[in-house]
């Protein structure tokens, strides 16, 4: 390496300049920066990304999806870490074995974020601090009024040889510059973190102390080893090679065979350190799994609390984060998910049972059957009490607590109205306008509100009777049964029971945790703060309901409840003065 010749760091300047993503310009901004000496000229730069407004993101669960249109490693950083709702995965930061030191928790799903994508530093200077100063000023470029955390993946870029052992070295040699930085490995995976608070933990987090990816250790020792062909992979490792490409009645007696052979083969690592029940688990293989555990129950049951392979994952984990992929692409190239494979689910059950997890139960509090639990799991419910498996407790709560505040809300307005006379939108305090097409709510008369309330009222009637299926069909027929004429009006104006339940769901969502977080700052506290009265009592049995994971689950509630994805919902621009309108030939008869 050539030396630097009179390089001093105190002469040198940092400049930065911004320009807009060319599809969300309110989100995304590229961030480009050069540090030059007065005389010796340009000796690095450095490309960023910032990522703004995080509640963006989170209004319309479309972080996966932005970060994926844009590039395959903001892909990878993003579904590796977060959700489509940028909230950082749970199990990086609860303490358990893939959080790794356990120095980042829930503050990295909020603020702005700042992506590291390439710095590089001429040759020639190289190893003179002139890479640390870049990075100092770009990270000086962090809003910590916006709790801003920035991020990296330290690995070459553009590494043209095939020696393995020596990308290695490349990349222990970034990773290490960015500790020496303050960045500190999340969880255990190949991102990096940093936080401008000089007090947070990872700030005090000795490198020493910062762990290393499970796949390290195999890639060192398979470092001068070249990659395996199929038919190599075929020859030493033939129970996984088998597991993987044959999901036949045929492959019990190849496993049974093999057994014969060689007991001990059923539990053989590849060279990555995973075993056979691991494949059939990552690939759904329920026949494998099946043969597997009754060949050899005593040693596949130790195999399946083992997470020692590159993955650092146990087999159950492995075929959670297989179904979690396939919904999540699902959801975010597709549009639309259909629930989780009964072959995926099926696995679950006889590997949640074979590890004596708890079960989903039945009404008398036993674990369901094989069959039950697919039907109970398909759309994600983790409590067994789900409503078609897809509407939780919780859920239920949430939407008839937002469907009885806009009834409530309208009910103080009704009595305003004057016959035959249309009122303009903005003149009345409805949320629920929002939700109609700008062009049927235009004139709205006493009898059009009365139907919009109605269906607010039935949509509530509906989810206050335990196990009700909320649909438009149920709603309608309810909303008649209260007030036929009012309904029958707001239909004739175009009104739909699809966009009530667009105006019910959206709102409550905006409400939860994934908007404001008003909804759980009322509900979900100690009820002794509230102990008298009904307040008290709502928020007892709110907290008295189990959780689950479809407690936020909006987007799957949409999808039974008949609002398409790829249709334009509401909220719709919003409501324009329309006052001085003639009465029209279709008005209110009251």
């Amino acid at each position: 390496m050539a030396t630097a010749p009179n390089l001093n760091l105190s002469e040198c300047t940092t400049t930065f300049t911004t320009e807009k993503h060319y599809e969300y310009p309110e989100r995304l901004n590229h961030l480009y920066g050069t540090l030059t000496h007065p005389t010796l000229g340009e000796l690095g730069t450095v490309t960023a990304l910032q990522i703004t407004r995080r509640m963006y993101f989170k209004d319309a669960g479309d972080f996966l999806e932005i970060m994926d249109e844009d590039s395959q490693e903001l892909h990878e950083f993003s579904t590796g870490l977060f959700d489509k709702n940028s909230n950082i995965r749970p199990w990086l930061v609860d303490g358990g074995s893939r959080s790794g030191s356990g120095c980042w928790g829930s503050e990295l799903s909020v603020g702005d974020m700042l992506y590291v994508q390439d710095l590089s530093v001429k040759a020639e200077y190289k190893r003179h601090g002139v890479g640390s100063k870049l990075l100092q000023a770009l990270l000086e470029t962090l809003d910590k009024g916006f709790r801003a955390h920035a991020f990296a993946w330290p690995t070459p870029i553009c590494f043209r040889s095939d020696d393995k052992a020596e990308w290695i070295r490349e990349q222990d040699n970034i990773i290490a510059f960015y500790r020496k930085n303050g960045f500190r490995r999340v969880g255990l995976t190949q991102f990096f973190a940093y936080s401008p608070d000089p007090a947070h933990p990872s700030r005090k987090l000795p490198v020493s102390a910062d762990p290393e990816p499970p796949w390290r250790a195999f890639d060192l020792a398979n470092a001068t080893t070249p990659k395996l062909t199929i038919g190599e992979v075929k020859t030493r490792f033939p129970v996984h090679y088998a597991i993987t490409t044959n999901k036949t009645a045929s492959l019990a007696a190849t496993l049974v065979a093999a057994h014969g052979t060689d007991a001990g083969i059923l539990r053989a690592r590849d060279a990555e350190g995973m075993t056979p029940v691991f494949i059939a688990a990552a690939s759904e293989n329920l026949l494998a799994l099946r043969v597997l555990l009754d060949l050899d129950p005593q040693g596949v049951a130790e195999d399946l609390i083992n997470a020692q392979n590159a993955q650092g994952m146990t087999p159950l984990e492995a075929l959670q984060s297989s179904m979690r992929s396939t919904r999540e692409f699902s959801e975010t190239l597709l549009g639309k998910w259909d629930g989780y494979p009964d072959a995926g689910l099926q696995c679950e059950y006889v590997l949640a049972k074979a590890m004596r997890l708890p079960l989903v139960l039945d009404g008398e509090g036993n674990p369901v059957k094989a069959g039950m639990y697919v039907k109970k799991r398909k759309y994600g419910c983790t409590c067994g009490k789900c409503t078609g498996g897809w509407m939780s407790p919780r859920m239920r709560f949430c939407l008839a607590t937002q469907a009885a505040l806009q009834k409530d809300n309208m009910s103080f307005e009704i009595d305003y109205f004057k016959p035959r006379q249309p009122r303009s939108p903005s003149s009345l305090l409805c949320c629920g306008l929002d939700y109609i097409p700008p062009p049927i709510r235009r004139e709205v008369y006493k009898s059009f509100y009365l139907g919009l309330y109605t269906v607010f009222l039935a949509i509530y009637d509906i989810l206050e009777r335990p196990g009700s299926v909320l649909t438009p069909k149920a709603v309608l027929a309810e909303a008649l049964t209260l007030d036929a004429g009012c309904v029958q009006f707001f239909l004739n104006k175009g009104g739909r029971m699809e966009h009530v339940l667009d105006a019910t769901v959206h709102m409550a969502r905006e409400q939860s945790s994934l908007g404001d977080g008003t909804f759980e700052e009322t509900f979900d506290v100690d009820p002794d703060a509230d102990s008298e009265g009904e307040g008290g009592d709502c928020v007892r049995e709110f907290r008295a309901m189990p959780r689950c994971a479809n407690d936020l689950a909006f987007e799957v509630v949409r999808s039974h409840v008949g609002l398409s994805a790829g249709v334009q919902w509401g909220p719709y621009q919003e409501r324009q003065d329309e006052d001085g309108m003639d009465v029209d030939e279709d008005s209110d008869s009251d």
